[in-house]
């Protein structure tokens, strides 16, 4: 099998990881994998095992697959990456949800959406504040 044939099944082996993922997100917690706002009605628990059943048979057949073709490849796509990548990436993240919270802050809001009533405000920056300090707090821990 050529390289491109090997990177071919190593992509697909990921994606099907991803796709079970989002999958058991959909159905266990109600969560669609394009928004974070839909509230989805998660599956009875019968049919939730039902189909968790087939995807594990599915994985383990791609599995199979990818273990004759490129198994050292997949060894090294299933290693985990030491803590401090997992640090650096919370890290990220959390930096990022700290630029998105900061922008609801009184400051910033009003200037881009108008003046709101004084205790509107206060009560805005109140919990921004709090919100933003414990953000901070996080940071530390990564």
């Amino acid at each position: 099998m050529e390289f491109k044939h090997k990177n071919h099944l190593l992509s697909g082996y990921l994606l099907l990881q991803k796709h079970i993922q989002e999958i058991r997100d959909i159905i266990q917690e109600g969560r669609p994998p394009t928004s974070d706002i839909a509230n989805l009605s998660p599956l009875p628990e019968n049919i939730q095992n039902e189909l968790m059943e087939h995807l594990a048979k599915v994985k383990a057949l791609y599995e199979e697959l990818t273990q004759m073709y490129v198994a050292p490849e997949l060894e090294k796509a299933k290693k985990r990456e030491p803590v401090s990548a997992t640090k650096m990436w919370a890290y990220i993240q959390l930096k990022q949800l700290e630029e998105n919270m900061s922008t609801m802050h009184p400051k910033v809001f009003e200037r881009r959406y108008g003046a709101m009533k004084s205790d509107e405000r206060g009560h805005l920056k109140e919990i921004i504040e709090k919100i933003l300090q414990e953000l901070k707090e996080a940071q530390k821990l990564v």
